[in-house]
């Protein structure tokens, strides 16, 4: 039976909470697989200089089997230690699927890990089940207006990255851990300065969007303001909450429209506000994950269609400024009265 592999996400030397939700996402794989194929076993590999610290972690909370992967010198992540290293380890063992998350990392080595393999290789995705004919995929596609889905050949290995907030993180509490077992893989006979890829230093923003996690209420702005000078009603809107707080989805930072401080998202803040108001917004999988775990959610877009409405508590279909400014008015005439 060929096992299912899931590839750790470490950064800075801590497990990464997208993990648990890989570890989520290879049993719902195990429990679709076709009568004849069943009882996978799972296994997840950490990538690092010293992994059984957090081999055992992962083998604790998940009650699955650990493959520390033993790099020595890889004090920080790099794609082409992760393909070389990997892809040793991973075509001794002939998987079925091989999990990453959609995150920069696993973008990064991904691709060139499945070309290493000979594997087929879908990114982003966001949906998995079966039908008589096996697994099938789905990952978004349109800006998100539309679900692709994806049939792999058979008997080929499947290198998968899943989008961060599809499944519940998976953690268990358990009294039988996975097993631990530790591989060491040296990269290559190179030196250090012969690779292809050299680690400089990590950039961190200056900004912790520490007023987004702490607000109970988060009025959020999308494109559908048309224009940088349309942004100031927004943040009049903000203040008729008390505890509120201005997002932001990522084109408007990457735009230079806002500060990255306001950004919601899977490179952005992930909040968990009572109140989510989203304003002009799509509804990208990127976005939807930096906000999934708001208590109620509420969407302003003059597209019936949009995306985020099949994620809102209530959908109100108008353009948005126009919304905005009668809702000022209103509250204008309200204070006055």
């Amino acid at each position: 039976m060929k096992p299912i592999l899931i590839i750790a996400e470490i950064f800075d030397g801590h497990i990464r909470p997208i993990t648990w939700e890989l570890a989520a996402a290879a049993r719902k794989i195990k429990l679709e697989q076709p009568l004849k194929q069943i009882f996978p076993t799972i296994h997840i590999i950490v990538p690092a200089e010293a992994p059984m610290p957090l081999a055992e972690e992962i083998s604790t909370k998940t009650g699955m089997d650990v493959i520390g992967l033993q790099i020595p010198g890889l004090k920080v992540y790099t794609s082409d230690v992760y393909i070389h290293c990997l892809g040793r380890l991973i075509k001794k063992m002939n998987p079925s699927h091989i999990l990453a998350a959609h995150t920069s990392q696993g973008r990064d080595f991904a691709p060139g890990l499945a070309i290493e393999l000979n594997a087929a290789s879908i990114s982003g995705i966001t949906g998995i089940r079966s039908d008589e004919d096996g697994l099938i995929y789905s990952r978004p596609v349109f800006d998100n207006t539309q679900n692709m889905i994806i049939r792999p050949a058979p008997n080929r290995t499947v290198m998968l990255t899943l989008m961060p907030g599809v499944f519940k993180p998976d953690i268990r509490k358990t009294e039988k851990p996975g097993r631990v077992d530790i591989h060491k893989i040296s990269f290559g006979t190179e030196s250090c300065d012969k690779r292809r890829i050299q680690h400089q230093k990590i950039l961190k923003k200056p900004c912790e969007n520490q007023a987004l996690k702490g607000a109970k209420v988060i009025v959020a702005a999308g494109r559908g303001f048309g224009k940088k000078e349309n942004l100031e009603p927004v943040f009049n809107f903000a203040n008729c909450f008390s505890s509120s707080a201005v997002g932001a989805s990522r084109p408007l930072v990457d735009m230079g429209w806002i500060g990255y401080e306001h950004q919601v998202g899977i490179t952005g803040a992930m909040v968990a506000p009572e109140l989510y108001i989203a304003c002009g917004i799509s509804g990208s999988s990127q976005h939807l994950a930096g906000m999934k775990d708001a208590e109620i959610v509420i969407s302003i877009n003059k597209n019936p269609v949009a995306p985020i409405f099949r994620h809102s508590d209530l959908c109100i279909t108008e353009d948005v400024l126009e919304f905005i400014q009668a809702f000022l008015k209103l509250s204008d005439t309200i204070k006055s009265a």
